[in-house]
């Protein structure tokens, strides 16, 4: 969606509402950008000052190779009145005051945009996937590999499905980014538009939507239930990209097509991976084992493959001055290589076994 308004004010207003669509939001104010910009785009939100821009471009220059025209809403700030003259050269489809009428211009938007699904709907399978990820024990790194397996397939949704974890954000480095958190998000009569959620939530710098839990100074009723993070694994279902869930070893969604069990080289740890290996198989859930080696850890890898009885996947080190990064400024967007060669061969092995 092209916003194309000169008016600042004007400018935030609209750029707001337009954030709310499933769309690609564009700024431009130059009328080279925009004659540029417009070709390709579904929308076009233009007002006074930017309007004989498009008046004076003929139809076929906003015309997409398909011979789609993409459709203009002119803009007005409050109190208003609309300049009808300019809308109607810019041939503009309706006209809103703003923020008087977001709520009409929202709904004219939701529209358009479904036109513009149905239009260019294509059935191509998808490419990601839900990835489970879930520990045996407290501190071999579950979050960390989740959010490494995020950070490896590129843009992601890390769903932080713990109730009792602190909050992905903070690992990430991005607990003061805007964006709804898990206690914030209300799904009404249960339909999520995966594309809408995405937008709705904080963001890394290289793509990873986390919907994370929140943190509060007074006590909070919220409670993370299952049934929830299902609705949103299902509603995901249609984005091409991984869904990567990090949850309790007692909670892993039946939706998601792959599991990674994190066990620490350690007897009790492996115990309790052993009992998740048999559920994971009872309910036909493709699993990996990765080794968590600890600096107190008294297992090497076969000793573990014995006790869980099945292969270890990849092995992840103690990784020197990782924890004190964590805690000052988030997991780095570069990552050890320890855990990069973990993580790809983790998503080789869950493509692969999602393939035959």
């Amino acid at each position: 969606m092209l916003v194309a308004i000169a008016d600042p004010t004007l400018r935030s207003e609209a750029v707001h509402a337009a954030a709310a669509t499933s769309l690609e939001v564009v700024q431009a104010e130059d009328p080279r950008d925009i004659m540029r910009l417009s070709s390709s785009a579904t929308a076009i939100l233009a007002d006074a000052l930017t309007a004989p821009t498009l008046a004076g471009a003929d139809r076929s220059a906003l015309s997409r190779a398909g011979g789609h025209t993409p459709v203009v809403f002119f803009m007005a700030a409050d109190p208003g009145p609309i300049n009808y003259e300019a809308a109607l050269k810019c041939r503009a489809r309706q006209a809103f005051i703003l923020p008087a009428e977001s709520t009409m211009l929202l709904g004219a938007l939701g529209a358009v945009v479904e036109q513009s699904t149905q239009r260019g709907a294509r059935s191509s399978p998808a490419r990601g996937g839900c990835i489970a990820v879930a520990g045996t024990a407290g501190g071999v790194g579950t979050s960390t590999f989740a959010v490494a397996l995020a950070r490896t397939v590129g843009e992601a949704l890390l769903v932080d499905a713990d109730p009792r974890s602190g909050g992905l954000d903070l690992l990430l480095g991005i607990e003061s980014v805007p964006g709804a958190r898990w206690p914030e998000l209300n799904f009404g009569d249960g339909n999520i538009d995966a594309n809408d959620l995405k937008r709705a939530l904080p963001a890394t710098s290289d793509g990873i939507a986390v919907l994370s839990q929140a943190r509060s100074t007074v006590a909070d009723s919220f409670q993370l239930k299952p049934a929830v993070v299902d609705g949103i694994i299902k509603a995901m279902h249609s984005d091409p990209g991984f869904i990567i869930v990090d949850c309790p070893v007692d909670a892993i969604p039946q939706d998601c097509h792959h599991t990674v069990l994190i066990t620490a080289a350690e007897v009790r740890s492996a115990a309790v991976a052993q009992q998740a290996v048999l559920r994971l198989s009872s309910s036909r859930i493709p699993y990996s084992l990765v080794l968590r080696h600890r600096q107190w850890s008294g297992l090497d890898r076969e000793d573990v493959e014995k006790l869980v009885h099945c292969p270890v996947s990849a092995e992840v080190p103690t990784i020197k001055g990782l924890m004190r990064h964590v805690e000052t400024s988030g997991l780095p967007t570069r990552l050890p290589g320890a855990l990069t060669k973990a993580a790809e061969a983790v998503l080789a092995e869950a493509e692969g076994g999602r393939a035959q």
